[in-house]
Formats: structure tokens, C-alpha cells, sequence
């Protein structure tokens, strides 16, 4: 009996021992998570800030020089390239891009209006070729693009009557809860799911093509920065007799681009630039951007197993002050 006793104490020590044990490991493991990831997120943070200062050494060049271009030739377009190794084992990539490497849609509007009368017919193409690129079948994608075009500009516009008449907001109204359009600029891309007709599957689909910022004061595409999918929504020509840009005409875009060459809107800005009407014909819906003030910035950090990703906006129009327009981490 007493050694049954002494084999069941064993036994209950035993597995205690190991509960300890167990917890012990997991409190260490987790501790070192959180600590990973606390310095991850730091040096993420720290990653925006060393983009703000490429940005800010750049605008400093371009006053020198008296020659205001963004490109992938400049500095902080160069962060990418190469990833920051730390001694510690942390690992950094930043990435920078300007404003014009998408479309922003709230440059298709001035003083509360469409640009002009292009808009609503560029939004249609536009929104046609997007949807055609839907990877689902045909019957999936059935959409009035027409419809599409009208009900994003009524939701921009100041006014609260429809384009085809009525009002803006009866729509709006009817929906579980109501709410009423913005008639204000686009504040994100995702505001476009409030859109009549705009669904999750559409909006998914114009996310690789479209911005909103800045806000205000918005320009069209910079010609020198933004990938190929988005200079085919480059819409050029004479008034009336507008098109997307052909394959060809991209490709002249990127041939001067891998070139190492910087397109402008004409010479005399610089000798070295190659102007825009050589790559291109006719003017371009809206007018393109060559020089950006506002930014995407995406800083991801990595220590051992954590990762740690902060995206964030930033406005460099004031060098002494450059304004965090959003920031995000995950």
C-alpha cells in the first residue's frame, strides 16, 4: 500500500511538473512573439520615417536643380531595390510610390463638377475594360456601365439630381440604414461600395487601378512611375475622338522608360526629357502628372517569425512639416 502510494505521488508530481513545464514553454514562446513584434512594428515605423526623408532630400534636389519630375530614377524610388539587413537579425523593406502610379478619381472632378464633358464618356471605357478583366464568367459580370458612370459622378458631384433625372438620393434613402450620397471628393476607394450598382466584386477589381489621393487639387497619371495596366487608362486624342492607349503606345512609354529616359510634358523643362506628345498622340483625359506630392509609403518589418507591415500617406508639400495623411499598421 505504501508503495502504491508512493507511485500515485510519482505520478501526480510527475504530470504537475510537466504542466509547468509546458506553460513555462508557451509563456516563453510568447514572450518572445510579442517582444519580436514589438520591435518589428518599431523598425516598420522606423521605415516610414526614412521614407519621409528620401522624399524630403529628393524635394530639396528638385528645388537645386530647378527640374521637378518624379521617377523610378529618383532616391526614394530607389528604397525599394534593396532590402535593410540589421545586425539583430531584423529585416526591412520599404517601398515608396507617388500618387500618380494609379489613377485618382477625384481628378476626373474640379470645383464640385466632372472636368468636363469626357468624364462620364472615360469613365464608361473605363469601367468596361475593367470589367471585361473580371477573371469570373460572363453572366457574373453583368453590369450597366452606363449606369455605373452616371451614379459615380451624382455621388462627387455637388448637386443632389441624378444625371437622368430625380433624386440623387432616393436610392440611398431606401437602403437598411439610409444614408445619402457624399456629394463631396472621394475619401478612400472603398467609399465606392456606397455606390449604387458599385459591389464588392467590382470595387475588388478597380482597387490595382484606382486612388483618392490627394483629395484635392487632384492630377491624373504620371506617365514615369505608373505600371503598365494602369498607362492603358491613359485616354488621349482630339476632343470627341478620345481612345484608351493601345498596347503600342504603352509599350513606347515603357521603351523610353527602360531607357532610362524621363518623360515630361515638353522639352523645355529640361533638354534631357522626352516629351510626352512623342509617346503618345493627341492630349491626355485627365492631364497627366510629372511631379507628385503626395505618397504611398509601405514599411515590413520581420524579426524571426513576426512580421509587421505599416502603410501610411504622406503629404511633403511643407519640407518643414510633411503631414501623415493616414497610417495604418497590420
Amino acid at each position: 500500500m505504501v508503495l502504491v502510494a508512493v507511485l500515485f505521488f510519482v505520478l501526480l508530481s510527475s504530470a504537475t511538473i510537466a504542466t509547468f513545464l509546458s506553460r513555462a514553454t508557451v509563456d516563453g514562446f510568447s514572450a518572445v512573439n510579442r517582444d519580436d513584434a514589438a520591435r518589428a512594428e518599431a523598425l516598420a515605423r522606423g521605415g516610414v520615417r526614412l521614407a519621409i526623408a528620401a522624399l524630403l532630400a529628393d524635394r530639396v534636389l528638385e528645388s537645386q536643380e530647378q527640374f521637378e519630375v518624379d521617377s523610378p530614377l529618383d532616391g526614394w524610388a530607389q528604397l525599394a531595390a534593396v532590402p535593410f539587413e540589421l545586425p539583430d537579425g531584423g529585416l526591412l523593406r520599404v517601398r515608396v510610390e507617388d500618387a500618380g502610379t494609379k489613377l485618382n478619381l477625384n481628378s476626373l472632378f474640379s470645383e464640385g463638377e466632372p472636368r468636363d464633358e469626357a468624364t462620364e464618356i472615360f469613365l464608361g471605357e473605363f469601367l468596361t475594360k475593367v470589367i471585361d478583366e473580371i477573371p469570373v464568367r460572363p453572366e457574373h459580370k453583368l453590369y450597366d456601365v452606363e449606369a455605373l458612370a452616371q451614379n459615380l459622378i451624382d455621388w462627387v458631384d455637388a448637386d443632389d439630381v441624378r444625371i437622368s433625372g430625380g433624386a440623387e438620393d432616393e436610392y440611398y434613402q431606401a437602403q437598411q440604414p439610409p444614408y445619402r450620397a457624399a456629394n463631396l471628393p472621394l475619401l478612400s476607394v472603398d467609399e465606392l461600395r456606397l455606390i449604387q450598382g458599385f459591389d464588392a466584386q467590382l470595387v475588388n477589381a478597380l482597387v490595382p487601378y484606382v486612388d483618392v489621393q490627394p483629395i484635392v487639387n487632384a492630377d491624373g497619371v504620371n506617365p514615369n512611375t505608373a505600371p503598365d495596366w494602369v498607362l492603358a487608362l491613359l485616354y488621349h486624342g482630339v476632343a470627341g475622338a478620345r481612345r484608351l492607349a493601345d498596347e503600342d503606345t504603352v509599350r513606347r512609354i515603357l521603351d523610353i522608360r527602360e531607357q532610362k529616359g524621363i518623360l515630361c510634358a515638353d522639352e523645355a523643362s529640361n533638354p534631357a526629357c522626352t516629351p510626352l506628345r512623342e509617346a503618345i498622340e493627341g492630349e491626355v483625359f485627365p492631364p497627366p502628372t510629372f511631379h507628385s506630392r503626395v505618397f504611398r509609403v509601405t514599411a515590413e518589418a520581420r524579426y524571426r517569425e513576426v512580421r509587421r507591415t505599416v502603410e501610411a500617406v504622406v503629404d511633403r508639400s511643407d519640407a518643414k512639416s510633411p503631414a501623415v495623411l493616414s497610417f495604418r499598421v497590420r
